[in-house]
């Protein structure tokens, strides 16, 4: 349990700090990524009205660095305009921007008037909605903004684009297919405002680039949540088989134990099957029972069982023999063993140990409830209805076997325990 306790702590603090230092890292920019648009990855060229009957003139010039599209709006379209085309495809096989934030553009606008606005346009290509015969049908992911002239670097977020609503319409676009979408751009295109009028224009591109995450913030966190319920799941496996394992051994301890209360049961079966008895009382005599006490005190220590002993004197037995003979204090002897004999349990040794002394060994049983038996027994004595309407009472004293003490020791403090009981009055017990 211990162990598990220390590998929980452990996983914890690897975990915490693990946490720890990717949000860290995350808010440091540790998990940002940049993808440069440029002449090594797209083709520019220049689109403009001519191409529906207006007469706008419009042409790319690229110095290695920066593309400016130069272009002479014209009085005849229905619409002018003129822009940059981007085109991706068969350079980079269309750009899934979903891990992308941001869109960062630095671009110089020539205009009649300050602060006019340019059109950005991420086109977008999917089976459900596009066809490769008709480039008007890529999404038009779109957003408008004043770039200025010489203001540098503007950073948008790709949430502000929205999906023109005309384009919308003419495609008849379901309502699940009208959000932006950003995961094949196959082309990008800087275009004129919506107003312009007839005159010369010039877009200068100096820098395209998207901002994003490799691994997003809320990624990040399900990463950690999936760590900790991983880690949750596997130290409730481990208490799962901790506890099966528990189980599983007190078990075993249980079955063993049940077999040593057998065999503890089959060595009493075959010490009551010993012929040595005493031949008055028809109880172990004290020679009989020697080998099996070692025996059963080298059991009771090694698998911690109690071992208590109940050590009985008739009171006054002189006064019997005096009056009733030697014969008569034999009867009395005789009778006091059967019904010791008869109140003693299945697995405790009944052992007349001299004279009018009885020792009842008791295994499995502490020194309460040897202390009850043996009152159990005073009792019975007292009451009980002997030959010749006498009235006999016993004294007892009682002991329970200590660790690694002698049986010579424990007979003893059952014998002064005994004493005392008689130095106090008789027909009493008394616990050592």
């Amino acid at each position: 349990m211990d162990n598990l306790r220390r590998r929980i702590r452990l996983a914890a603090y690897i975990l915490l700090t693990f946490s720890s230092l990717t949000a860290l890292f995350h808010i440091l920019g540790g998990f940002e990524k940049e993808l440069k648009i440029d002449a090594r990855n797209a083709i520019y060229s220049s689109i403009d009205d001519s191409s529906q009957g207006g007469d706008t003139q419009s042409y790319i010039d690229f110095n290695g660095k920066a593309v400016k599209l130069n272009c002479d709006i014209g009085t005849q379209g229905k619409w002018p305009f003129c822009e940059i085309s981007i085109d991706l495809v068969g350079t980079m096989g269309g750009l899934d921007l979903s891990s992308f934030h941001s869109i960062g553009i630095d671009v110089d606008y020539y205009s009649l008037m300050d602060g006019e606005r340019l059109r950005v346009y991420l086109r977008n290509f999917d089976p459900d909605y596009s066809s490769t015969d008709d480039p008007v049908s890529y999404k038009f992911n779109a957003i408008e903004f004043a770039p200025g002239l010489g203001d540098g670097m503007k950073v948008i977020p790709l949430k502000a684009f929205q999906v023109l609503s005309w384009w919308i319409a003419d495609y008849q676009v379901p309502i699940e297919n009208s959000g932006p979408q950003f995961d094949n751009i196959v082309q990008i295109e800087i275009a004129t405002g919506s107003h312009v009028k007839p005159a010369h224009y010039s877009i200068k591109l100096n820098r395209l680039v998207f901002y994003g995450h490799w691994l997003s913030e809320s990624a990040l966190l399900r990463v950690n949540i999936l760590l900790w319920v991983l880690a949750a799941i596997y130290f409730l496996v481990a208490e799962r088989r901790r506890l099966a394992d528990r189980v599983k051994q007190m078990g075993a301890q249980a079955d063993y134990l049940k077999q040593a209360n057998k065999q503890l049961y089959q060595q009493s079966l075959a010490l009551e099957q010993l012929a040595f008895t005493d031949n008055l009382t028809g109880t172990q005599n004290r020679h009989a029972v020697d080998r099996w006490l070692r025996e059963i005190v080298d059991f009771s220590q090694r698998n911690c069982h109690a071992l208590s002993m109940v050590y009985i004197d008739i009171d006054y037995f002189k006064r019997i023999n005096d009056s009733l003979g030697h014969h008569g204090g034999d009867e009395v002897l005789k009778e006091f063993g059967r019904v010791l004999n008869l109140r003693a349990r299945k697995t405790d040794v009944v052992v007349r140990w001299g004279g009018e002394e009885f020792i009842i060994f008791c295994p499995a049983t502490n020194l309460r409830g040897a202390r009850e038996f043996a009152e159990m027994v005073r009792e019975i004595v007292e009451s009980y209805q002997w030959t010749n309407g006498l009235r006999i009472t016993c004294s007892v004293g009682v002991a329970e076997h200590r660790p690694d003490e002698k049986i010579e020791t424990f007979i003893q403090r059952a014998d002064n325990a005994l004493y005392r009981a008689k130095q106090q009055g008789r027909n009493r017990v008394e616990v050592v």
